[in-house]
């Protein structure tokens, strides 16, 4: 087993994680912390880092520096980016840290920062071509993404902190001010044309971008408190922008979801996501949850661990592999072969669900990850499974696609009328939705119960359809009793028949 940090040092505040990797490659975040530093503030006069808010981040390092010691942490990666990057004493900041914690604190360039930000978001959101910008205190980083590769990054100089500090004198914005600002944030954006037009969806991470989604979260009541991969339609971007521009700090701080901490300088950052909206010509800002610091851990886990790529090929099933590979070998091999057996089901039997691509993933997210629950308890483990898997670090899913695979696991085992009712994270789901859910619920049931006695008979699912019963032939070893899992299967003919309105006819083969 191995413990390794990471410490992302940034103009406005200072993260630092800590990442356990099991011996059989499985990984999880077992610490965080945050602290507001502001590196950057009143930096701009001079060029150079400030006495207040270089001790700042001095106390915050060796906080953390003693955390990584208490949890036996075997190595610290920390780097510093745009604060330090842009100030003239910045080498000599470096070495103070070096002196008074130990740490050796690497200040990145732009084009790394961007980097290591793609390798957050792409191994954690399933999109293929999109605009991701970092948007941070003193520096905005943008990146242009083809076919879940960089195809051209920037480092901006502009950022949220440092734009509030140069052109808002007074407590406030005026018209002036604002405008001026608006005019310095254009000229940086215009200077990258290969960003004009694109009509790529933007991807936001950093600070503004999760205020800007927690914000819409709490007007919209969502069910899900879960900022990664949350969608915001342009329109209701630019309500909350209104909305912002509109109140004054005292009365800024006590918008819902907004950070006190952040609410003097989200104008700013704000007004930059709205200039890249236009720029860009999209229509949509997804919210990334993970960014530079989960780059960090990517790029060492993927050399580490993954044969030198730190890009993972399919962030869906690595990230359900991975909740699995914490399970016994017993369970791991159990959950596998349901996922198989009921994807069989789901190619042979299509003409009678006609569920899409999309949704046999979910099946198999949900087939992999059916028993999670068991970890908080045997009983009712379904109602727990239905919580932890959406609430699992599963990537390359919709938030709808997550609470449809929940809804997969809790209804195969025979969700009552009353928990149907209370469905949390139901309402995001259409009936349509439901329909298709119940559908394939059958399905992973009957997978289930193909596999009830846990020894994996099932050699092979032959099945034949007509208008009025679905024949399925089951081949299993001769010379084995497979009385459980018969047992198991025909309690379920009477349900598939309520659900399909054909009759399920259970042929058992032995070879």
């Amino acid at each position: 087993m191995e413990r390794i940090a990471f410490i992302d040092l940034g103009s406005n505040s200072v993260r630092f994680v800590i990442y356990e990797i099991s011996d059989t490659g499985s990984y999880r975040l077992i610490y965080q912390e945050k602290n507001s530093i502001r590196l950057s503030e009143n930096m701009w006069g001079d060029h150079k880092l400030t006495e207040p808010a270089m001790n700042r981040a001095l106390v915050s390092l060796q906080s953390y520096v003693h955390m990584a010691k208490a949890l036996e942490v075997n190595s610290i990666k920390a780097v510093a980016t745009a604060a330090v990057r842009l100030a003239k004493n910045g080498d000599e900041f470096i070495e103070t840290v070096k002196r008074e914690t130990g740490l050796d604190l690497e200040c990145i360039s732009g084009e790394e920062e961007a980097r290591l930000g793609f390798l957050g978001v792409i191994n954690t959101i399933g999109l293929k071509d999109f605009v991701i910008f970092d948007l941070g205190g003193a520096s905005t980083e943008v990146t242009l993404v083809r076919n879940r590769q960089i195809e051209q990054s920037v480092s901006l100089p502009i950022g949220a902190l440092t734009l509030t500090g140069t052109y808002q004198k007074g407590d406030e914005f005026t018209d002036k001010e604002y405008n001026k600002m608006v005019k310095a944030i254009r000229k940086a954006i215009e200077e990258q044309p290969w960003l004009k037009n694109t009509k790529m969806p933007l991807l936001g991470i950093g600070g503004t971008a999760r205020n800007i989604a927690k914000m819409d979260q709490r007007k919209l009541s969502y069910p899900i408190t879960k900022l990664h991969n949350y969608e915001i339609p342009y329109h209701r971007f630019t309500e909350l922008l209104d909305e912002v521009k509109s109140k004054p700090l005292a009365q800024r701080k006590k918008i819902n979801g907004l950070s006190s901490e952040r609410a003097d300088i989200i104008i700013a950052g704000m007004t930059i996501v709205y200039e890249l909206f236009n720029y860009v010509n999209c229509k949509t800002l997804v919210v990334g949850g993970s960014g530079l610091r989960e780059g960090l851990f990517y790029d060492y886990y993927g050399h580490n661990y993954l044969g030198g790529n730190p890009i993972i090929p399919d962030i869906l099933i690595h990230s359900a592999e991975n909740v699995l590979l914490g399970m016994t070998r017993h369970e791991l091999v159990h959950a596998k072969y349901i996922c198989r057996l009921a994807d069989t089901l789901f190619e042979q039997w299509w003409s009678l669900h006609k569920c899409d691509n999309a949704l046999r993933r979910c099946l198999q997210v949900a087939s992999l990850l059916h028993d999670i629950g068991k970890r908080v308890n045997y009983y009712s483990h379904a109602r727990h499974g239905c919580y932890m898997l959406v609430n699992s670090n599963l990537y390359g899913m919709t938030h709808i696609e997550q609470a449809f695979s929940a809804f997969l696991v809790m209804n195969s085992h025979g969700l009552t009328p009353k928990e149907y009712k209370n469905f949390l994270y139901g309402k995001l789901l259409d009936d349509e939705q439901r329909l298709m859910g119940q559908k394939l619920s059958i399905i992973l049931a009957i997978a289930e119960a193909l596999d009830e006695s846990h020894e994996q008979l099932v050699m092979n699912l032959d099945s034949r359809i007509s208008p009025d019963k679905v024949h399925l032939i089951i081949q299993y070893p001769k010379h084995r009793d497979i009385d459980i899992t018969k047992g198991a299967v025909e309690k379920l003919v009477k349900p598939f028949k309520k659900e399909f309105k054909r009759q399920l006819e259970i042929e058992w083969s032995p070879q």
